[in-house]
């Protein structure tokens, strides 16, 4: 009988220490990380040898263990990786969005502190989100956001060599001071060191325009407008320097701020109707017609300029080529309300 309990108890005692060791492995691999060396960081080539931010790269050499650090050394910008894509061959991880454009090294350190430099071209073009104004005359200056725009050498518009002057920029952003042009619209083709970007929206240029309203009102159309005040303002613009201030009658309502022709402006050959608008402190609905008909109504957002455009062949069906009437109407009680560049382009 003593034993049987003797080896039941060397039994439990070997199940026992198998069993710790079974957990210590486990502990010792619950982070994911492969078992492997650091190495010497001999030798290294990344492929591809160049790309873009959010790209996938990989690292391949020799004893490339246990990286503990990858920097963009221009500008010493970080690009985060997971250590579990590390062996002592290969290194996977993608280019930081926020790297700079152009060559330079990749400096990798390991848990020794021991470096590998690599050379990589990161491939960062010019990328725009916005920009304002997108109406221009010669003189004007356009503020365009985005990225990858400190190193911007040109700014064309696109299939012409007219050449936006450059006057100040940082990565995120650069403003422009636009061309003579006789465009009549186009969009910009910016180039820097990784290449030629064009942009996504279009430029009008408003001295290739048939207008109803820029500096003033043009091309024989009067004020004919009824509840309020309707004149050209210099509290703000677009292009230029005066806007056309709509003070609509705040007692009232439906005040009109009625353009009015006593003949009438051909725009055969013109495709888009156009302009800007700037509320007041509260976003107000206004309708407005060419000619008395195809009304449209909008809401103009309070305290920014908005802009209105539309294709005349599918907005307005059946317009005639003689227009001798735009009209601006108020839907509710008055309030100030900012238009500018009022006008039909093609």
């Amino acid at each position: 009988m003593k034993q049987f309990i003797k080896n039941q108890l060397s039994i439990f005692l070997l199940m026992l220490g198998l069993g710790a060791l079974f957990i210590t492995g486990c502990q010792k691999d619950s982070d994911g990380n492969p078992e492997v060396s650091t190495g010497g960081m001999s030798s290294g080539e990344l492929n591809p040898g160049s790309a873009a931010g959010g790209e996938v790269i990989t690292l391949k050499g020799s004893g490339i263990g246990q990286v503990r650090s990858i920097v963009f050394d221009k500008n010493n910008v970080p690009a985060p990786f997971l250590s579990t894509l590390n062996t002592t061959t290969d290194l996977v991880f993608r280019v930081p969005d926020t790297a700079f454009g152009g060559p330079q090294n990749v400096i990798f350190t390991n848990a020794d502190g021991k470096t590998l430099t690599v050379p990589f071209s990161v491939i960062a073009l010019p990328n725009v989100t916005a920009a304002f104004p997108t109406d221009f005359e010669a003189g004007t200056q356009v503020t365009i956001t985005g990225n990858n725009l400190d190193d911007v050498s040109a700014v064309v518009l696109e299939g012409t060599t007219d050449a936006c002057t450059i006057v100040s920029q940082t990565r995120k952003q650069i403003v422009v001071t636009m061309p003579a042009s006789t465009a009549n619209r186009a969009k910009l083709k910016l180039t820097n060191a990784s290449g030629i970007r064009i942009t996504d929206m279009e430029f009008v240029n408003v001295g290739q325009a048939l207008t109803v309203f820029t500096e003033q009102l043009n091309n024989g159309f009067e004020n004919w407008g009824w509840g309020g005040d309707y004149n050209a303002s210099t509290d703000d613009k677009i292009t230029g320097a005066k806007c056309l201030k709509a003070a609509y009658d705040p007692a009232g309502s439906w005040g009109g701020m009625q353009l009015g022709n006593g003949g009438s402006i051909n725009i055969a050959g013109y495709r888009y109707f156009s302009f800007w608008a700037k509320g007041a402190d509260v976003d107000k609905n206004v309708q407005f017609r060419i000619n008395w008909g195809n009304q449209k109504v909008v809401t103009i957002p309070a305290n920014k300029w908005t802009y209105f455009r539309y294709d005349l062949t599918t907005a307005y069906p059946g317009l005639s080529n003689d227009v001798n009437n735009v009209t601006f109407q108020i839907q509710e009680a008055g309030k100030t309300l900012l238009f500018d560049n009022i006008m039909f382009f093609k």
